[in-house]
């Protein structure tokens, strides 16, 4: 619940704990740095915010204050605030002249001083260009982008009509935790649904909004987690990820999977609502709506079973329509040697709205989890704690 104008829902605590500096620079990108601080802070982030002379062409002192729900900074301070103490530093956007400030040494104003303490620290700094590509495209930008790549991490703009634009603020604030969390460990992960060919045109299938196996994915991958997202189809897709395999069939979902699992994974979490019967077979063109249709179908083996090579942290999602027993709840983590099973029933489920109860082997139930943030949450933070 948000108590007062400055607080901000906390939708994961990827960045809790961390204290990170924010410069923004002489871009019309600065408009979006009110969005981008409240990213940051709705993952956890405690952010400071570092307005330069250009900047304030751009954005505003109060705004950006608001946004990072404490004063921001403009100056040099008698308090050395320009020592870096916090865990990162980012330069959201960066303008060229910026960029140039920092591949040559200069610290004349008082962020530019605070990107050089933080790399005199060896502390991470991340840069962002913001500028029209006929700038970012100079020889000299180029050069002090290549200068600089060998001591801070430069992330992508947002490249649109001819511009290096500023990405989208939750996405880059995704990106940032990413970073700072870096874990080496793969995570297999499909979503969404799959579909059984009629025809050309016509197909079945279940019905999956992907919410849920987005906001997963999501909190895996700014956990610092590497995913590996095989997403059949559905009208919500993960805005964050390390590789996304869109696919549509069982066959072609299943393929991905086996792929997947021969370059390595350490864990998985099997949140496709996957077809259990398909047809037969599947006719050439499009059958003719004065002709008598007639569909066989089949089986499907299980993709969760194709996963071969043992997983200290494998999860599957079970849909019912009414609650499920402890018996069949240990039947399915048994059969498919599951860490956890994620039971859904059909009338808490929605695109907007999610209760289940997640069970382990060893342990009862955790029972009524409220939400598709706080599901995705529980599994994340129980990966973390099996996979060290």
């Amino acid at each position: 619940m948000v108590s007062s104008d400055l607080a901000v829902e906390l939708g994961s605590d990827a960045l809790a704990g961390k204290n990170i500096d924010v410069v923004i620079t002489g871009s019309i990108g600065a408009v979006e740095s009110v969005r981008f601080l409240r990213s940051l802070r709705r993952i956890g982030a405690d952010v400071q915010p570092w307005l330069t002379q250009g900047g304030a062409l751009f954005t505003t002192e109060t705004a950006v204050s608001w946004a990072a729900a404490r004063p921001c900074r403009t100056s040099f301070e008698g308090s050395a605030s320009h020592i870096s103490l916090g865990d990162a530093c980012i330069v959201a956007p960066a303008s060229a002249s910026f960029i140039a400030k920092i591949a040559s040494g200069i610290t004349d104003t008082p962020a530019a001083a605070l990107v050089a303490s933080y790399l005199g620290r060896k502390k991470p700094v991340f840069i962002v260009a913001n500028m029209h590509d006929s700038m970012f495209e100079s020889p000299f930008v180029q050069d002090n982008l290549k200068k600089i790549r060998t001591y801070c991490q430069v992330l992508e703009a947002r490249r649109e009509e001819g511009k290096q634009k500023f990405p989208e603020p939750a996405v880059l604030a995704d990106q940032i935790a990413h970073a700072i969390n870096h874990r080496n460990q793969h995570i297999l992960i499909t979503m969404g649904t799959t579909r059984g060919y009629i025809d050309d045109v016509r197909y079945i299938s279940n019905y999956s909004s992907g919410a849920l196996g987005s906001r997963v994915s999501e909190e895996f991958y700014r956990q610092g987690f590497l995913t590996a997202v095989v997403q059949g189809p559905c009208p919500i897709k993960p805005r964050v990820y390390t590789k996304l395999v869109p696919v549509e069939t069982n066959e072609e979902m299943g393929a991905a999977v086996k792929d997947i699992e021969r370059l390595g994974v350490q864990g998985a979490v099997f949140a496709a609502s996957v077809l259990d019967f398909v047809p037969t077979a599947r006719k050439t063109g499009k059958i003719r709506s004065t002709e008598d249709l007639h569909v066989q179908f089949q089986s499907t083996p299980k993709i969760i079973s194709s996963v071969e090579s043992p997983l200290a942290f494998k999860v599957g999602f079970k849909l019912e329509t009414s609650a499920a027993s402890t018996e069949l709840a240990q039947l399915y983590l048994s059969k498919y040697n599951l860490s956890h099973l994620v039971m859904n029933q059909l009338q808490h489920v929605s695109a907007t709205a999610h209760t289940a109860d997640i069970w382990r082997p060893l342990q009862g139930p955790s029972k009524n989890i409220e939400g598709k943030v706080a599901i995705a949450r529980f599994l994340v933070n129980d990966a973390k704690k099996i996979l060290g």
